[in-house]
Parts: structure tokens; C-alpha cells; sequence
């Protein structure tokens, strides 16, 4: 028996009498047809290899990677900047503890200077003495070849992967500390030096400050930031003299204590003349009416008791906290804070208060 054979459409028009069938898609097609679906392949083909060397094209291309490198080089110099900023400040504060240990050892040898000089003069020394002065040399030659109070360290309260350094020195200066325990020692040359102030008065004042009857309170009575500041009655240029204060009320950040020279008249800026040496705060420094060190860490709050030394022998103020027993000092420059000193402070808040103890 004969078969019948079935004739295939075409997939375009439906059309028997197909020629030719696509192996790809699995269609037959008329001749007609079967060109144009070989043209459309050749169309995806050609596409296909432009979208080819686009992608070559791209892959020779940085550009992708050039924002990344510009986004590492930011970072780079944001990081330099960081570094050598962080170096600035340690170097300008390591050159400032530096002169400060060389200006007390300096003061420390003339006076050693001035003790050999009268003695040798007068005959009048003994075995004691000359021990005393051989121990006292070989503590200068240790501070001179191992300057111990000046640290450089990590500074380890900065989180980031690089690790910056800061200087610091300790708060209770080695030299002056030790000069302080052998004049205890030495009856001959402490007694009559250091004095505990009990006549000290607060009694020039400028801006909003009041004082009480008995001049040993004074505090701001307005809260306009004019500068408000009191002197005290005191006038200071020999001897060691220790005057004692309790901070009644703290509402401002930040207060001055210091000196200035006695001819100073109080103005709104008293922390700015050239004459002004002192504390914002136990880690900011004012000297000659400019910021040194500026660690503004608040540390003295309200009921605080603390001693401003005026340590006219040797040219030096300190600053002595008593709740965290720190003490703090500043070298004085003669010819920019002569003789006679006296006290300044400013209070900036209203019902910042602080009192004399006497």
C-alpha cells in the first residue's frame, strides 16, 4: 500500500511546498522565507559582535577603576594631612615642655649658683652641704640627659588603623617638686619665703561681676559673655605665696585663673593682653595673652578647692588642684609680666562664683 506523504507548512505563511527546514528553531520554511529567517541570524550575529567589541572595548577601558584609585588617593592625602597635622601639634608640644623643664632647671642652677657663690665666700659649709649639693647636681644632670617628664606615646583614645602619637608631661613637674620637698628640708631658706596669703581681696572688677561685703566672694550676676573679670588686691613680687579658692558654682565651660601685671587695667579681653599668664582649664595654657596648650578636658567643676602659687623667686606660677591633685606650672617672662603681679579671674555665667579661703 502506497503512503501518503504529508507536506509541510510554511512557518512564515502557512504555505506547502516547503524547500528547506531551520535546525536551530526545529521550522520549515518556503524558499522566500527561509532567506529572510537567515538574514534575521545574520542580524543577531552582527549584534552580537558589536555588543563583543563593546565589551573589548570597555575592558581595555580604567574607567571603573579610576574611582576607586581617586577614592584610595582622597583618603591618602586626608591621611597625610591627619599625620602631619598630629606631628605639628607634638612637635609644638614637646618644644614647649622642653623650654619649660629648661627655664625651671636654668632658675633651679642660678639658684645653686648663688648658694655655692655665698658659701664659698663666707667659709660657712659642712660635709651635709656638700652631699646635699652633689645630690642636686647629679638630679639636674639626670633631668638634662633624661628628660623623664616628657613622654611621646600612642595616642590610643582615636579609633583608626593608624595609630597617632601625642606628647604629653606629667602633671606634677619632677624639678619644681623636688625643689618644693628639699626647701621643706631647709629651714635656712623656706621659712621666711613661702607665705600663706590671709589678706588677699577681690576688689577691681569689670562687667557683671559682684562682690561680697568682705571682698572674698565674688561672682557674675548676668549672663552676657561681656568679659566679665575681678582682680584682687594682692600686689606679688618676692617670695613664695600661696593663695587657696573654692569654686562656690560652675555654669560656664570654661573660667580663667592667672596673673597680670599690676598696671594691667581690667578690659573685656583680659585673657588676650601680653601680660596675662594662666588657665582655662588645667590643660590650656594662656602665656602672653595667647593659647599654648590647648587639652580643654573639663576637669574643674563646682566645690573644687584649688591653690594659685605665685612663685615670685623664681619667676613661676602653678596651679594646684586638690580633688585630683594635680599641679600644673608656667615659666613668667619678666619683661613681658613685670613685677608686681596680681590676680585675675574671669567668669563668664551667671551665678559663676568662686571664694578666698583663708
Amino acid at each position: 500500500m502506497a503512503s501518503i506523504r504529508m507536506k509541510q507548512t510554511c512557518a512564515k505563511c502557512n504555505k506547502g511546498g516547503c524547500t528547506a527546514m531551520c535546525h536551530g528553531c526545529q521550522q520549515s520554511f518556503c524558499t522566500k522565507h527561509f532567506i529572510e529567517h537567515r538574514q534575521e541570524l545574520s542580524q543577531q550575529i552582527d549584534d552580537i559582535g558589536q555588543e563583543h567589541n563593546i565589551l573589548r572595548r570597555d575592558l581595555n577601558c580604567d574607567k571603573n577603576i579610576d574611582s576607586l584609585l581617586e577614592h584610595i588617593n582622597k583618603w591618602e592625602q586626608e591621611s597625610i594631612k591627619t599625620i602631619q597635622t598630629c606631628a605639628h601639634n607634638a612637635r609644638s608640644t614637646l618644644q614647649q615642655l622642653y623650654n619649660q623643664t629648661k627655664n625651671e632647671l636654668k632658675v633651679s642652677c642660678d639658684r645653686l649658683t648663688q648658694e655655692l657663690r655665698d658659701c664659698r665666700e663666707s667659709d660657712d659649709y659642712t660635709e651635709i652641704d656638700i652631699k646635699n649639693w652633689i645630690e642636686k647636681l647629679k638630679e639636674f644632670r639626670q633631668i638634662i640627659e633624661r628628660p623623664s617628664i616628657i613622654n611621646i606615646d600612642y595616642d590610643n583614645n582615636i579609633t583608626s588603623a593608624i595609630k597617632l602619637i601625642k606628647v604629653t608631661g606629667l602633671q606634677h613637674s619632677q624639678l619644681s617638686f623636688s625643689q618644693e620637698k628639699q626647701s621643706n628640708e631647709n629651714n635656712n631658706h623656706t621659712d621666711g619665703q613661702i607665705v600663706r596669703s590671709s589678706s588677699e581681696k577681690f576688689k577691681e572688677i569689670f562687667g557683671s561681676i559682684t562682690l561680697s561685703t568682705d571682698g572674698l566672694t565674688a561672682w557674675c550676676s548676668h549672663s552676657r559673655w561681656d568679659g566679665s573679670c575681678v582682680s584682687g588686691i594682692g600686689r606679688y613680687s618676692s617670695k613664695i605665696h600661696h593663695i587657696r579658692f573654692r569654686i562656690e558654682n560652675k555654669e560656664s565651660g570654661y573660667w580663667f585663673f592667672g596673673i597680670i601685671t599690676a598696671s594691667q587695667e581690667l578690659t573685656p579681653r583680659i585673657s588676650e593682653t601680653k601680660s596675662t599668664y594662666g588657665w582655662w582649664e588645667l590643660g590650656c595654657t594662656i602665656v602672653n595673652g595667647k593659647m599654648n596648650d590647648k587639652n580643654q578636658t573639663k576637669i574643674m567643676n563646682s566645690g573644687d578647692e584649688v591653690t594659685l602659687i605665685l612663685n615670685c623667686d623664681n619667676q613661676l606660677i602653678q596651679l594646684h588642684h586638690h580633688r585630683t591633685n594635680t599641679l600644673v606650672g608656667l615659666p613668667i617672662d619678666l619683661e613681658q609680666c613685670p613685677f608686681p603681679w596680681k590676680l585675675v579671674f574671669r567668669l563668664d555665667c551667671e551665678h559663676d562664683c568662686i571664694k578666698i579661703l583663708h
